[in-house]
């Protein structure tokens, strides 16, 4: 056919390219495309991984950015019946340096409860190891690891699979990796061997006989063997630096992502947001949304937007709290500019945006649990599958919002607002007190707290 001929585009990096009479060379690619794709592949999978990783966290009210977070999923979903005895002793271990985290009941038996929970895939959880890695362990531990009886067992097991003079600590991943509920033990520990570099012939068949063996030989032991196991080998791992990075970028991207979806919603027509626009034309011009209430204090350069929105929602709440109550955390001049500032329209997608941030409760409030089963009832399966304790906060925070911008706060939280909540609501209110300074304590923890921390845990040295 006239006029048509085959381009091959990976050619056209290495040619020569003729621009306007004047011949230059194509910009060098580090990589050829193949190389490209195939790094854009894992970074897609690598960040759905990390993003099921964070609603994983939100199951168990767990901080997706705690220095230690990947430790405590993995004891919250392993196969061990008393997990809570598990959190209690590596919370011990990293008291000193990460402080106490305090995990409930309900945390420790979710992963049972969940008919599909967000980190069920073998291929998630390959790549989760690929961020843990074993400390510098202490003579100490070495010695406590081969001498503990489920660890000289599975060393018999892996003889086959490892040569006769390896040293304990490389028995420390492959071990970990077979403890985790819903995940096939033999099948995750081919993955994590090959993911290491080991490659050996009939590694599958390997694999299975060692976890078999291992599994026949424990028969035997009871639960406090087990969880004194899984305790060292956690002391004997940490999590690499690069880890909270690549989670703080999904959260933010996540964030991210919601304002857009805020904005998408806003560019398509409401009839209800029309109404409200009309009911309220005659104090637009003096509304203080979010844009014009920041432009109006001119902030400085090295205040972050996340830090104005979250000084917004203060001076947006109803019960307003003592500005010396909050002059530990900002400063005192910004805290008074902010005060003397009336709202006379509340931004709704700024204040949702901040109650999005509530990502773990500490809890500090008494009233959560009351409020969980007085406005939270009645709904269907799929409703209550999503409503962790996070969630719930959120809830909760919505529902003691100004009442113009209560109902879009509580739908940015849980889609559902019916006749039934509102009257629960209102009853709710009635009875209670606003519990406001746990609430800005927990949001001043999910705004700056786990990001200044040290993320590679403590060594056992």
């Amino acid at each position: 056919m006239t006029g048509v001929f085959d381009i091959n585009v990976d050619k056209l990096d290495l040619n020569k390219i003729r621009i306007g009479g004047q011949t230059t060379q194509a910009s060098a690619a580090p990589f050829s495309r193949e190389e490209r794709t195939k790094s854009d592949l894992l970074q897609c999978v690598r960040q759905h991984t990390l993003t099921a990783f964070v609603r994983q966290c939100r199951l168990h009210n767990i901080d997706a950015l705690h220095p230690c977070s990947l430790q405590y999923t993995i004891l919250l979903v392993s196969k061990c019946t008393d997990r809570k005895q598990l959190c209690k002793t590596f919370s011990s271990f990293i008291a000193n340096v990460h402080g106490h985290t305090e995990v409930d009941d309900a945390a420790t038996t979710a992963i049972d409860d969940a008919e599909s929970p967000p980190l069920q895939s073998t291929s998630d959880w390959v790549e989760l190891f690929r961020y843990i890695e074993v400390a510098q362990l202490s003579e100490s531990v070495r010695r406590a690891l081969r001498e503990n009886p489920r660890m000289a067992v599975f060393v018999r097991a892996m003889r086959h699979i490892f040569p006769e003079d390896t040293e304990v600590d490389m028995f420390v991943r492959p071990m970990l990796c077979t403890f985790l509920m819903h995940i096939p033990a033999a099948n995750m520990l081919e993955r994590v061997l090959l993911a290491d570099g080991l490659r050996l012939r009939d590694m599958e068949v390997m694999c299975l006989r060692g976890v078999n063996s291992y599994v026949d030989q424990c028969q035997h032991m009871g639960n406090e063997n087990n969880v004194e196991v899984i305790s060292l080998l956690m002391q004997a791992v940490r999590v690499k630096a690069a880890f909270q990075t690549d989670v703080a970028g999904v959260v933010d991207a996540a964030a991210h992502t919601s304002e857009q979806h805020c904005g998408a919603a806003k560019r398509h027509f409401s009839l209800r947001r029309h109404l409200k626009d009309m009911q309220s034309a005659d104090v637009l011009h003096r509304a203080m949304l979010f844009d014009e209430w920041a432009h109006e204090l001119k902030f400085s350069v090295n205040v972050s937007p996340s830090t104005q929105r979250l000084l917004y929602f203060i001076c947006a709440q109803t019960d307003r709290p003592d500005v010396a109550a909050l002059t530990p955390f900002f400063d005192q001049q910004m805290l008074a500019k902010c005060s003397a500032l009336n709202i006379a329209r509340i931004d709704a997608d700024a204040v949702s945006m901040v109650i999005k941030t509530l990502r773990v409760y500490q809890y500090n409030i008494e009233d959560l649990k009351e409020f969980r089963i007085q406005c939270l009832a009645g709904f269907n399966a799929s409703v209550r599958a999503t409503l962790t304790l996070p969630v719930v906060l959120q809830a909760y925070v919505a529902c003691w919002q100004h009442a113009s911008i209560r109902e879009q706060c509580w739908r940015a939280v849980i889609p559902v607002y019916n006749y039934s909540i509102i009257v629960r609501c209102e009853e709710f209110r009635s009875t209670h007190a606003y519990d406001r300074m746990n609430v800005f304590q927990t949001l001043l923890h999910c705004h700056t707290g786990p990001r200044n921390a040290v993320t590679a845990a403590p060594d056992s040295a």
